[in-house]
């Protein structure tokens, strides 16, 4: 995928964001399959209906990572809560039996997030380290 500067509407640039949200209580949750899978799908979901392209999402054991771009229309925060909020919402709704031993309360995700921006220069690193340096945390 090329990174260029798009226009839009009214603005002209790119907005391209490098995402990591982190499990409450730094629980190994993902190490489960089916919660993984589960939780991927959500944020798959939600992205696609705020118009936020997906570059790459990768796991690790209480933790992901994503890339998005075309986020012209939201600041990092509110992708984060959006994120957040929805896979939260649906995996405790749906899927509670899956992780009801790891987490409890009404807690999924950590307070906390960590969000860079990402220009032209570094998006093939920042797909490099999410795609393909996770591996450490499995081990």
């Amino acid at each position: 995928m090329k990174f260029e500067t798009r226009s839009y509407a009214h603005a002209v640039g790119e907005f391209n964001y490098h995402i990591q949200l982190t499990v409450a209580y730094r629980r190994q949750i993902f190490a489960n399959e089916k919660v993984l899978k589960l939780t991927r799908a959500y944020l798959v979901e939600k992205l696609k209906e705020i118009n936020v392209e997906l570059v790459c999402l990768e796991f690790g054991p209480e933790h992901v990572h994503l890339f998005v771009t075309n986020c012209k229309n939201y600041a990092p925060c509110q992708i984060v809560q959006f994120l957040k909020g929805f896979s939260s919402r649906m995996m405790r709704k749906n899927h509670l039996e899956l992780f009801r031993n790891f987490l409890w309360g009404s807690k999924f995700w950590s307070e906390g997030y960590f969000a860079r921006s990402i220009g032209c220069v570094t998006t093939e690193r920042v797909r490099y380290y999410i795609e393909e340096s996770q591996s450490k945390h499995w081990n």
